[in-house]
C-alpha cells in the first residue's frame, strides 16, 4: 500500500502548476512641486508613499498566467495639510499555447484612484460607479481611471525566424469627472477618451544581423467633448546588428487620420503625414566591459493632444542610459525633447523631460534596497501655459525627488 500511495502522491505533486512570486513593500518620501490640479500654500510640498506589491506567475507546459497587484497610499502635503489619497493598480496576463508555434493571449490592466495626475500618457475616461469624494487639497477632477483589455495571438505560422503578434482591445483612460465642453486657456481638466485599438507587429530575421519588421496600428478615439480622431499607422522597418552590443533600426511609414470636429456644421477632414523612427543601441565606453547601455531615438510621428484633441505631427528626440549591476542593482536615466511641427495652435509647444532612477541593494541583507528617483519637466503648451490670473503665457515647470526603502522577497520554483 505504501508504494501505490507514494506514486499517487508523487503524481499529484508533479501535476500541480509551478508557481513563483515576488512580494515587496516600499516607504518613500517625496518632495515635489505642486500639481496643476492641486491647491497648496506653497509651491513645494512633501508626500509619503506606502506601496506594497505582489508579482506572481503560474505556469504549465501550455498555460502561463501572470498577475500583479500594487495598492498605493499617498499621504499628501505632510505635515501641514495632510490628505490621504489611494490608488490601486492590477495587471493580469494569460497565454495559452494551442501548439508549439501558436499562442492565444489575453491581457487586462486596471488603475484607478483619487490622486491628481502629474502626467497624461494616453486616451481614456470612464463612468465606472466610483465615488471620487471630496478632498481638501485637490480638485474633484483629479480622480481618474485607466483600463485596458486586449485579446490576441502570437505565432510564427511555421516560418523560421518569423514572429507575428496581433491584438484587438478596448482602452479607457481619463478623468472620472470629465469635461464635456472644449477647454479654455489655463484649464487643466483633460477630456475623457475611449477607443478601440488594433495592433499588428511582425518581425522576420532575414539574416543573423538583419531583421525586417512591420507595425500596423489603428485607433478610433472618442473624446468626452464630442470630438473624434481616427488614426491608422503603417510602418515597415529594418534593423541591422553591427555587433552583439550595437544595432541600428529605421522605420519609415505613413499615417492616415480623419478628424471629426465637435460642431455639426463643420465637415470632417483627412490628415495624411509621413512617419519616421530611428533608434541606435550602443554601449557607453566607460569603465570595464562598458557596462552602461545607451539608446538614442529620433521620431516624427502623429500626436493626438489630450487637451485640445488636435491631431498634429510632432518631432521627438531622446537618449536613455541604463546600468545594471549585481543583486538587481540598476541605475536608469533619460532626457527627451518634443516639439509639434505645425503652423496651427500648437506651433509654439515644447516639452523637455529628464528622469533618473536608482535601485541599490543595501549591505548585509539580501532583502533591503534603497530607491531614489528624480524627475524634471519643462512644458510650453497652448492651454496649460496660460495663466488666467496674470493673462500671460509662461512655461509649466515641475520637478520631483524621492528617497525610499524597499523590502523585497522572492520565492518559487522555476
Amino acid at each position: 500500500m505504501a508504494l501505490p500511495a507514494l506514486a499517487i502522491g508523487w503524481l499529484m505533486v508533479a501535476s500541480v502548476p509551478a508557481i513563483k512570486y515576488k512580494a515587496q513593500a516600499s516607504v518613500t518620501s517625496v518632495t515635489r512641486t505642486k500639481l496643476l490640479t492641486e491647491t497648496a500654500d506653497s509651491n513645494v510640498v512633501t508626500d509619503v508613499l506606502i506601496a506594497p506589491r505582489l508579482d506572481s506567475e503560474l505556469y504549465t507546459n501550455r498555460l502561463d498566467v501572470k498577475f500583479v497587484a500594487e495598492p498605493q497610499i499617498f499621504l499628501r502635503q505632510v505635515p501641514l495639510n495632510t490628505t490621504v489619497e489611494f490608488l490601486l493598480s492590477t495587471y493580469a496576463w494569460v497565454e495559452y499555447k494551442l501548439r508549439r508555434d501558436f499562442s492565444l493571449v489575453a491581457v487586462h490592466t486596471t488603475t484607478f484612484g483619487t490622486f491628481p495626475l502629474s502626467d497624461f500618457r494616453g486616451a481614456g475616461g470612464s463612468d465606472l460607479p466610483v465615488n471620487p469624494g471630496e478632498s481638501q487639497g485637490f480638485l474633484l477632477s483629479s480622480s481618474y481611471v485607466y483600463t485596458e483589455t486586449l485579446a490576441g495571438f502570437q505565432s510564427s505560422f511555421g516560418v523560421k525566424r518569423l514572429n507575428v503578434a496581433g491584438t484587438l482591445g478596448w482602452i479607457v483612460n481619463g478623468l472620472l469627472d470629465y469635461p464635456v465642453h472644449p477647454l479654455k486657456r489655463g484649464e487643466a481638466a483633460y477630456p475623457q477618451q475611449r477607443l478601440p485599438q488594433l495592433r499588428l507587429d511582425a518581425v522576420y530575421g532575414a539574416t543573423r544581423r538583419d531583421y525586417l519588421s512591420l507595425m500596423v496600428l489603428g485607433q478610433d478615439v472618442h473624446f468626452s467633448t464630442a470630438n473624434r480622431d481616427s488614426l491608422l499607422q503603417v510602418a515597415p522597418g529594418i534593423k541591422h546588428a553591427f555587433s552583439p552590443l550595437v544595432d541600428l533600426s529605421l522605420s519609415p511609414g505613413i499615417a492616415l487620420g480623419r478628424v471629426y470636429p465637435r460642431r455639426q456644421d463643420l465637415e470632417p477632414f483627412n490628415v495624411t503625414m509621413p512617419t519616421l523612427e530611428a533608434q541606435l543601441d550602443a554601449p557607453v565606453p566607460l569603465g570595464h566591459h562598458w557596462p552602461v547601455k545607451a539608446r538614442l531615438r529620433a521620431r516624427y510621428v502623429p500626436y493626438m493632444d489630450p487637451l485640445t484633441t488636435q491631431l498634429v505631427p510632432r518631432g521627438e528626440l531622446g537618449v536613455d542610459l541604463k546600468w545594471e549591476g549585481r543583486r538587481e542593482a540598476k541605475v536608469t536615466g533619460g532626457v527627451r525633447y518634443a516639439h509639434p511641427l505645425t503652423s496651427g495652435l500648437h506651433r509654439n509647444d515644447q516639452e523637455v523631460r529628464a528622469d533618473l532612477e536608482a535601485l541599490l541593494p543595501l549591505p548585509l541583507s539580501r532583502y533591503l534596497f534603497l530607491q531614489a528617483k528624480g524627475q524634471f519637466s519643462w512644458r510650453n503648451h497652448a492651454v496649460l501655459s496660460f495663466s488666467r490670473d496674470l493673462e500671460t503665457f509662461a512655461p509649466v515647470v515641475q520637478w520631483l525627488t524621492s528617497v525610499g526603502l524597499v523590502v523585497r522577497y522572492d520565492r518559487g520554483r522555476l
